[in-house]
């Protein structure tokens, strides 16, 4: 065993969580990530249960494969993949927002807390997506949005579903057809998605591998061998459409929670997201509740990374450093202590989020 790239690995992957730009944002039981570095978002609920005292609602080991996608004159680009875009995080604390940048378009990726009750779940945020034509010239624009879903992946007997009918296989759901929303549970927790364009519910290899519309076979199962298996993933897709130079689009959906304990249960309802527009002026979103904490952007406040706290998890960096120094001089670890390192590094990762 090389100890010296070993621990090199551990520290370079760690390290990066107090650098990365991520800035929190919690609402009720709500924790909402914004990543400036790689362009995503990650969503968690308060878990008593876990480690790090908290629920990922999608996929979040790489919060990368949940992205949005912009399409310009029959060209795909993946935001926050790209570098025809720069990305930063909006400047008012009370919008959360993702802003991406080029000399065509100009992004606006903003999450709102739900604040009123609603039959599809107890909280939630709606996503708002500002696409703004910085030419003078019409351009064809369109998008999807593809969330890397995962609750139910492990937990038999908890199917996807829409108000309509359960999801077991490759399904297109529609608004035309009567589908109003999409719902992944496991026994404790449903995460719900409003419904007003075509989604698209597939293998996630699959649906991230397309350049845009993934080949859709209905009643294909879940598994993309060998590369993935049961693996599901929703996607949003918001067809291409000329925009004038200076036009404005507004589009987005939304994302509702419910703590289900064992039962399971389900949205008794259907419910309205965001309605796809074409305007002139960007509107003005609506105001988020909830206050900021901040990771590596701006000033800190009370949260899962108070100032405190970070101070004490600086100091047991520091201790955890020294230890490996010890190491690499004597050359040698054993695996016991290997581990429980790795367990202490893991322990603070928990705390930082993606």
């Amino acid at each position: 065993m090389n100890v010296k790239r070993t621990f090199l690995i551990f520290f370079l992957g760690f390290l990066v969580l107090f650098t990365t730009g991520a800035a929190e944002y919690r609402n009720g039981s709500l924790l909402l990530v914004l990543n400036e570095k790689n362009g995503r978002f990650s969503l968690y609920t308060d878990d008593e249960n876990s480690p790090s005292k908290r629920l990922p609602l999608l996929a979040d080991e790489d919060p990368r494969t949940s992205f949005l996608s912009v399409m310009i004159n029959d060209r795909s680009y993946k935001l926050g993949d790209t570098s025809a875009f720069k990305i930063r995080l909006g400047a008012d604390e009370q919008k959360p927002s993702l802003i991406f940048e080029s000399s065509i378009l100009l992004v606006t990726e903003e999450f709102s807390f739900i604040q009123t009750r609603s039959p599809l779940g107890n909280e939630g945020i709606t996503i708002t997506i500002t696409v703004q034509n910085r030419q003078e010239r019409s351009n064809n624009l369109g998008a999807r949005y593809l969330l890397d879903t995962y609750l139910g992946e492990g937990s038999p007997g908890f199917p996807m579903l829409s108000n309509r009918q359960t999801i077991d296989s490759e399904l297109l759901l529609t608004k035309a057809n009567g589908d109003t929303y999409w719902t992944d549970r496991n026994k404790n927790v449903s995460l719900t998605g409003t419904i007003d364009t075509d989604v698209y519910i597939a293998n996630w290899k699959r649906l991230s591998d397309a350049s845009w519309k993934a080949d859709y076979r209905p009643g294909r199962n879940f598994n993309y061998p060998p590369y993935s298996m049961g693996d599901t993933a929703v996607c949003y897709y918001f067809d291409s459409r000329p925009l004038a130079g200076e036009e404005t689009w507004r589009f987005g959906f939304s994302l509702y929670v419910t703590v289900t304990g064992e039962s399971g249960g389900t949205p008794s309802s259907g419910g309205t997201g965001v309605v796809a527009a074409a305007t002139g002026p960007a509107a003005a979103p609506a105001v988020p509740s909830g206050a900021k904490t901040d990771q590596g952007a701006g000033p800190a406040s009370s949260g899962p990374a108070a100032p405190a706290s970070r101070e004490q998890d600086l100091a047991a960096l520091r201790e955890l450093m020294a230890r490996i120094d010890d190491h690499i001089n004597s050359g040698t670890v054993t695996p016991e202590e290997l581990a429980s390192i790795e367990s202490a590094l893991n322990e603070l990762r928990a705390r930082y989020g993606p």
